[in-house]
């Protein structure tokens, strides 16, 4: 499907629908927020990466995307357009202090920073696009939407180890959108999430390990568990 479906409030209303069938709930907003946490980590998986390692990132403006549906409503992958790839790092000299008013950061930083505002701002533009629409469509809240992008990113970059990655991408992005925050438990990094998917107001279903709606000593010792298990 073409990215710019996304701005089309009846299809989104039916792709939450078909998630919360899936899910068994009849809660637009619980099926609703299950379907932007895929959705957006489908979104900024690829870009995470680029920034990683320094290669191109795709354009994500919707109008050169295009979106890969499972059966349940989800959104599997971005596609992007042959010709999307427009975005690259390095469009600042390599070497030495560089300060760039676009820039998110107010002093002086790395020209490997200021290489990548131009995705934070890309995408940035694409999310504030989307996100009014999907809370409109679930009844979600826009800030609780935002945060589960910020999560979102920092899992996305821990999974190829790259978390400060993760946090510059943010940062460029900034507007609404909150850094991602790390912690350390037993030996392993995790993601100290701000946003909570709601899979727990589904019936049958429990509160994930690291929900920030779970008291914090009872958070960090199932992380704890879970970093032993390795």
């Amino acid at each position: 499907m073409p990215g710019t479906e996304l701005l089309r409030p009846e299809w989104l209303a039916e792709r939450i629908a078909e998630m919360g069938i899936s899910w068994g709930t009849a809660d637009s907003r619980v099926s609703g927020t299950l379907w932007w946490c895929m959705a957006a980590s489908s979104l900024v998986d690829p870009i995470v990466a680029a920034v990683a390692s320094g290669q191109p990132a795709f354009d994500p403006a919707l109008e050169h995307l295009g979106l890969e549906i499972r059966a349940d409503g989800g959104v599997e992958r971005v596609i992007p357009e042959p010709h999307a790839y427009a975005i690259a790092l390095g469009t600042v000299a390599a070497e030495g202090p560089a300060t760039d008013m676009n820039c998110a950061h107010p002093e002086p930083h790395s020209a490997a920073c200021c290489a990548t505002a131009p995705i934070g701002q890309a995408l940035r533009h694409t999310l504030s696009r989307v996100i009014p629409i999907v809370a409109e469509v679930s009844g979600a809240g826009v800030p609780a939407l935002w945060a589960i992008v910020a999560d979102a990113i920092g899992n996305r970059a821990l999974d190829i180890g790259a978390a400060e990655a993760g946090a510059r991408l943010a940062r460029d992005v900034a507007g609404r959108l909150p850094v991602p925050r790390f912690q350390d438990v037993g030996g392993r990094t995790f993601v100290r999430r701000i946003s909570c998917c709601l899979v727990f107001e589904v019936p049958g279903c429990e509160m994930c390990t690291s929900c920030p709606k779970r008291p914090a000593p009872d958070r960090e010792a199932r992380l704890a568990e879970l970093a032993a298990r390795g």
